[in-house]
């Protein structure tokens, strides 16, 4: 059946169902489902709503049972105090799980103890890492920053334990053991000692110091170089376009005077002047030598840690035990994907030095397409093609937040078979009033996991857009995830008190389909050891779900039926989205960008430091780009991804391949195909307990390799290059 409504206006039963879930109903209490690091509520009068309910403001959304806990329902966490209290419990049953490890006989029961102290270091420090992120007030804040310090060197203390490492090595090492372990045993005994490995365990005692040493310097010069490149830029109110004049200002000291300057946040690309977009880029951009210290100190540390542990680089470092395998692959996948990618790129390329001179007939010559032009254009233009299509009310409408989080729970009911509904949460548990806690049910198994829905800016909130693993999803433990975005709350309806929010545009709605394929990666995840659940994976492998589900919201059916289901569009507006992806309009360039980004951070993690990242930079942009670069730039100063992603960006493009390949095998033409749902359930309830290719290939339905992954990006280009791009007479040219 196709879910979407045809032109001759029926609606079909899959949406009437949808409004007959808006009524408010009453469901298991939360205390019928115990849990580790999940509250409970004891009082049933509480009902329960449905997501479009508790987001459209028809309830209120503060309402909690009378029962009291801390964060997330640890009760210890309801006091600055708790932090401390808590950690020193974890830190001494972590402290006698390594004295039972050290007492055993090397065998299974090493392997699930190992497992056991991973999970419980893991589950506190994921814990005190969001909290600290965003904590509700300074006390609570402190305290879980300075938690979160003793947490993680605790953890490359554990890493660095030559006993430890010992003892799980035994178990390696005896080939009656080990001929005794299944593949997922055999995955999650690999894991540990590769993660050992890393920290030079096998090494001499001084090499192991000074490793903990390097992994400091690490995170002081990545921090430092994130807080630098957050901040926005003073331009002096008089020097700035008069374009830019409504932007937040300030009044500063300058040689003992007041003066006005305008803070700039970003660097301009949405703006509709071509002089104001070059300003705002070359100064948002310029060249900053505190961020290139700072940059340079983080390569320089990782550089020495991976030397010193014996490794070439960081990056063959990072790459072991990931899906890529080593730098070289990775290397010649984004070569690979670069040189198929160039003549779509060259297209859309013509098409927007078109557009620019257009909008600047009186410049005479060929137009510069500079950093800044190529987003704005490549918008204008997607703008421009939607119209000429009938289509642009897909992108251009602004869509009822409401309605796109109760879309997402009807697509995951069609076609995974599991229900997201909202509970009651404990005084205490949430961390803000505005998170909407979530409890995640399948049909045959009941109640799977919880999310909390952290979704919309507030003070004090870090301003990301993440998944926070609190717990893993294993056989004996339920999951417990936080899902984070930004999202612009309605300033007038929150003056009102109620909880209602702005539209979101489809970029939005693309980033809440992303981080929730992350959280639905975690939350299926049901394998032995938490070590090898959800995203605990490497990054090139737990990015798959995510780009997955960018893929989804991207089809025309899905996006009708679950984004916009009453809209009446007929079949054939579906003749070019049924071949491609919405996403696809302009792609090529952005797809560009990704790959220079991606070389750039396998080219500074190499095995050679560099001297001047601003010059490998420059060589990689002349080399990768077709746009022009701006004398006095250094836009890599600002790439954050440096520091959270160290030689891993490219997993964003690897997975999106795979990703593709997915979705064109199982959902393309049936895109709320059951089977091909419950195939998908069971690829995320493995995790990366099973060997990644040959679940891939199980999932996909045939032996994939590279070729394949870089036509399920390109061809879906293509197509729609051949359909439109191509037909359009840009012969007529200013310059």
């Amino acid at each position: 059946m196709r879910l979407f409504v045809r032109n001759h206006g029926t609606i079909p039963d899959r949406l009437l169902s949808l409004l007959r879930r808006e009524k408010v109903q009453e469901i298991t209490s939360f205390a019928q489902h115990a849990q580790h690091g999940a509250g409970s509520c004891a009082n049933k009068q509480y009902p329960q709503a449905t997501l479009k309910t508790v987001f459209s403001g028809n309830i209120p959304s503060s309402g909690t049972s009378r029962q009291q806990t801390g964060l997330l329902g640890y009760p210890l966490f309801s006091s600055h105090q708790g932090f401390f209290h808590c950690w020193f419990l974890c830190e001494a049953h972590c402290n006698e799980l390594v004295k039972q490890i050290l007492s055993e006989p090397p065998g299974i029961n090493t392997l699930k103890l190992f497992d056991d102290l991973s999970n419980a270091i893991c589950v506190y420090a994921d814990c005190i890492k969001f909290i600290a992120e965003n904590a509700p007030n300074d006390k609570i804040a402190r305290a879980a920053i300075v938690c979160n310090s003793n947490a993680h060197e605790f953890v490359e203390k554990l890493n660095t334990n030559v006993d430890l490492y010992r003892a799980i090595k035994a178990v390696a090492d005896s080939s009656d053991t080990f001929s005794s372990l299944n593949s997922e045993d055999v995955t999650a005994l690999m894991s540990f000692l590769h993660d050992m490995d890393l920290s030079g365990i096998h090494l001499p005692d001084q090499i192991r110091h000074s490793y903990v040493q390097h992994m400091s310097e690490i995170a002081t010069a990545g921090n430092n170089f994130l807080q630098l490149g957050q901040k926005p830029v003073l331009i002096k109110f008089d020097d700035a376009p008069r374009a830019l004049h409504n932007y937040k200002s300030i009044m500063k000291e300058n040689h003992n005077k007041k003066v006005e300057f305008i803070e700039l946040h970003g660097p301009g690309s949405d703006h509709v002047m071509t002089d104001v977009r070059e300003f705002a880029f070359r100064n948002y951009h310029a060249f900053d030598q505190d961020k290139e210290n700072e940059l340079m100190n983080l390569l320089g540390a990782r550089h020495k840690m991976a030397r010193s542990v014996g490794f070439k680089s960081f990056s063959e470092r990072e790459l072991r035990n990931t899906m890529a395998g080593s730098p070289e692959n990775v290397s010649n996948f984004l070569n690979n994907l670069h040189s198929e990618l160039k003549p779509l790129v060259d297209l859309e390329f013509e098409h927007i030095k078109f557009a620019k001179a257009e909008e600047n007939r009186h410049d005479f010559g060929e137009p510069k397409i500079y950093p800044g032009d190529g987003q704005y254009y490549s918008r204008v233009l997607n703008e421009r093609c939607l119209v000429d299509n009938h289509k642009q009310d897909m992108f251009l409408d602004m869509l009822e937040f409401e309605n796109v989080i109760e879309g997402l729970n009807v697509f995951c009911e069609d076609v995974l078979k599991i229900s997201l509904v909202t509970e009651i949460p404990m005084q205490g548990e949430l961390i803000n009033t505005n998170v909407v806690k979530v409890g995640v049910f399948d049909d045959k198994e009941g109640l799977i996991g919880y999310i909390y829905l952290d979704l919309f800016e507030r003070d004090n909130k870090t301003p990301r857009t993440c998944l926070h693993t609190i717990t893993c999803g294993t056989k004996t433990q339920l999951p417990v995830v936080v899902l984070q975005c930004s999202f612009l709350m309605n300033p007038r309806k929150q003056e009102m008190g109620q909880y209602h929010y702005h539209r979101i545009n489809l970029d939005q709605v693309q980033t809440l389909f992303h981080e929730f394929g992350h959280a639905l990666h975690a939350i299926l995840g049901r394998t032995t050891y938490q070590a090898t659940s959800g995203t605990r994976g490497p990054t090139d492998f737990s990015e798959i779900p995510s780009m997955l589900f960018e893929n989804f919201i991207s089809h025309p059916e899905i996006y009708y039926a679950v984004v916009n289901p009453f809209a009446i569009y007929s079949d054939s507006d579906f003749k070019l989205g049924r071949k491609n992806l919405f996403n696809t309009p302009y792609s090529a360039l952005k797809t560009e960008t990704s790959i220079l980004y991606s070389l750039l951070d396998q080219e500074l993690h190499s095995d050679t430091l560099p001297t001047s990242t601003n010059e490998i930079a420059n060589k990689l942009f002349s080399k990768y780009s077709h746009l022009s670069p701006l004398e006095g730039t250094a836009w890599h100063h600002r790439f954050a991804h440096l520091y959270f992603y160290g030689a891993r960006y490219y997993s964003y493009l690897w997975s999106q391949s795979i990703a593709n390949l997915i979705f064109y095998n199982l959902f393309h033409d049936d895109p709320f195909n059951e089977k091909a749902g419950e195939k998908l359930k069971e690829f995320l309830r493995r995790g990366s307990g099973t060997d990644f290719k040959s679940s891939l290939d199980e999932l996909v339905g045939y032996e994939f390799g590279q070729d394949d992954m870089i036509a399920a990006i390109v061809e879906p280009l293509k197509v729609f290059n051949n359909s439109y791009l191509d037909k359009q007479d840009i012969s007529k040219k200013w310059w």
